[in-house]
């Protein structure tokens, strides 16, 4: 049986750098982390199955803005029977305060689904995450450079100027 999921990274400048918010799931004892994603129901969208997980699995609801603001980075497969899909959000390092977020109930388990989470520098979200999400955090960080490109050559029209901290 094929399994869909969908999740949110949300990244961060921080001191000029790009940090990675992400939960190690409950129950799992390896320094593993990754985005918080879930399975989809038969009648979501992507965009929406992740928005779900992501507060189920946080206990952080977006805003219609920031819901607007996700951006698609694609999908992977992750093993033979799990495909999962995979959105960006750019927000405020103040946004998410790890020490406040809260995740749901594993399925048929007496766990939390995340038990703990943290903001992760690229390299160190490499070296903790599964390695077929690995795409995801490049695509950002390719987005961030081309934006960032941009901005030094003067490129941008009117309006699409972003500080970037």
């Amino acid at each position: 049986m094929s399994v869909v999921s969908s999740g949110i990274i949300p990244y961060a400048y921080r001191n000029g750098e790009i940090l990675f918010f992400a939960g190690h799931p409950g129950g799992c004892r390896i320094d593993y982390w990754a985005l918080l994603k879930g399975q989809c129901n038969s009648c979501e969208s992507f965009k929406d199955a992740a928005v779900r997980e992501f507060g189920e699995e946080s206990g952080i609801k977006l805003t219609d803005d920031e819901v607007g603001k996700l951006e698609y980075l694609g999908s992977v497969k992750q093993n033979r029977e799990k495909t999962v899909h995979a959105f960006a959000l750019l927000v405020d390092y103040d946004r998410i305060d790890v020490s406040k977020c809260v995740s749901n109930l594993a399925d048929n388990c007496t766990w939390n689904e995340i038990d703990k989470y943290a903001w992760f520098t690229y390299d160190e979200i490499i070296a903790r995450t599964h390695k077929t999400h690995k795409m995801f955090y490049n695509k950002i960080i390719e987005h961030e450079r081309h934006l960032h490109d941009k901005q030094c050559c003067n490129e941008l029209r009117f309006g699409e100027a972003i500080d970037r901290g």
